[in-house]
């Protein structure tokens, strides 16, 4: 007898136990929490704002390094091309050759670069030019070069040499003259 409810017991205790896990897991399915829908999960090794914004400045950073090993890459072509032109010119003086010569001297960004051919052109002058013609062309070549380079040495150079073309009142034979009086 002690045995039948014992197991009378155990059966009354494991249908409640049934039930109790069955009722449960009806809650638990209804109740699903809010943050598994939600947008604001991530992984965990995945970057966050700050890692990502720093990996743009990176990239950045490489992309502008790369830029500026390009550009000077082509400085270099230009300044290889320009000094086998100059040797070109050198030889041949003619009015196209001159006229591309300044060109070039202006495509090379450089301000001293452009005045040293400046003065080897009013050295080595030809009579293809008139006084005024060569002051022109110089004067528009001039402002072909960036900004930076228009130094104020570079525009009293140029400007100088342009004054002593045009017989303007700081010419070479009046400082050569002011300076024999003294």
């Amino acid at each position: 007898m002690l045995l039948i409810i014992t197991l009378l017991i155990l059966v009354a205790a494991a249908v409640i136990i049934i039930a109790k896990r069955q009722t449960r897991s009806d809650l638990l399915d209804n109740q699903t929490p809010k943050y598994l829908h939600g947008e604001d999960l991530r992984p965990l090794f995945a970057p966050d704002e700050e890692e990502l914004r720093a990996l743009e400045l990176e990239e950045r950073k490489m992309l502008a390094g790369q830029q500026a090993e390009e550009r000077e890459k082509e400085r270099q072509k230009k300044l290889e091309s320009f000094d086998e032109f100059r040797q070109t010119w050198r030889e041949s003086p003619d009015r196209m050759n001159t006229i591309e010569l300044l060109l070039r001297a202006s495509q090379t960004e450089s301000g001293k670069i452009f005045t040293d051919v400046v003065d080897e052109i009013l050295h080595k002058r030809t009579e293809a030019f008139s006084s005024e013609d060569l002051a022109q062309l110089i004067e528009s070549h001039f402002w072909l070069l960036p900004q930076n380079e228009r130094t104020p040495g570079v525009k009293f150079t140029i400007n100088r040499e342009l004054a002593a073309l045009r017989g303007g009142p700081h010419t070479k034979s009046e400082e050569e003259a002011s300076d024999a009086k003294s």
